[in-house]
């Protein structure tokens, strides 16, 4: 029996093309990389001042507290309102979704929902009564009837340093995309070809050293944040990879510097 064969692409089934790695898209989604983390870091400065204030501010006078979600939150003070736990939701990943439920009207009704790390959500039950303290309508700690307290993903420092991690992760795709689109715009016919090499692992140049020194420190940073762990952790763990990528480029800089090593 003769093998069968697939019938060639035609023109219109781009996907059939490897359409998604011609030259001039990898610019693109570098591009847009870039643009969406530019994004996050500008707000990394309001997220320190936030941070500042929250760890600052007393709370709100009793006569204040809202008793239902839509009206406008205090500013400048940490509301706590007595509230039901509901979750664990999304609980296979690093951390937990928690909905904070209040009583309106005989029924229960979300108020607000909160990303707690993995290990403040070991320490909540659902349908657990308990207490949340809101900074500015934002939940940043629960704090159950023994005493106990679980701050959220939001509290603090951990917030911007977060969307700092992020940022610089999501910003690390622009200079590794354009060395990708570099590499094969040079084996290809053009910038809107597919043909050329498969762009895999690419060398240490100075754009992927670039890419690296975004990339590297920023995904092991946010590997003690959403596992719950002290900021000290995630601030030792970023710097250790930091120290670990600048070696990396520099050795690589000194053996592309000596005569008869290509770049």
């Amino acid at each position: 029996m003769s093998r069968r064969t697939k019938a060639p692409p035609r023109g219109w089934q781009f996907w059939r093309r490897a359409f998604w790695t011609r030259p001039a898209l990898l610019v693109l989604y570098g591009s847009l990389a870039g643009v969406l983390g530019l994004f996050a870091l500008v707000d990394v400065p309001d997220g320190i001042r936030d941070a500042v204030a929250m760890r600052r501010a007393v709370e709100c006078p009793a006569g204040t507290m809202r008793v239902e979600p839509d009206v406008d939150p205090p500013k400048g003070c940490l509301e706590r309102v007595p509230v039901t736990l509901s979750g664990p939701w999304h609980s296979r990943g690093p951390g937990s979704d928690w909905h904070l439920m209040v009583e309106q009207d005989a029924e229960y009704v979300l108020f607000a929902e909160t990303e707690v790390p993995t290990s403040g959500s070991r320490r909540l039950r659902d349908e657990a009564e308990a207490e949340a303290l809101l900074w500015e309508g934002i939940p940043v700690a629960i704090e159950l009837p023994a005493g106990d307290r679980v701050e959220t993903e939001a509290w603090g420092h951990r917030g911007w340093l977060q969307t700092l991690f992020l940022g610089m992760f999501a910003a690390s795709g622009l200079p590794m995309l354009f060395e990708a689109a570099r590499l094969k715009r040079g084996t290809a016919d053009g910038s809107w070809s597919v043909r050329g090499e498969k762009v895999g692992l690419m060398a240490l140049s100075p754009l992927m050293g670039i890419a690296c020194l975004l990339a590297i420190p920023s995904m092991l940073g946010l590997v003690p944040l959403m596992l719950g762990l002290r900021l000290l952790w995630a601030a030792v763990v970023a710097l250790l990879g930091l120290g670990l990528v600048v070696s990396a480029v520099l050795k690589g800089g000194a053996v592309r510097a000596r005569p008869g090593v290509e770049g």
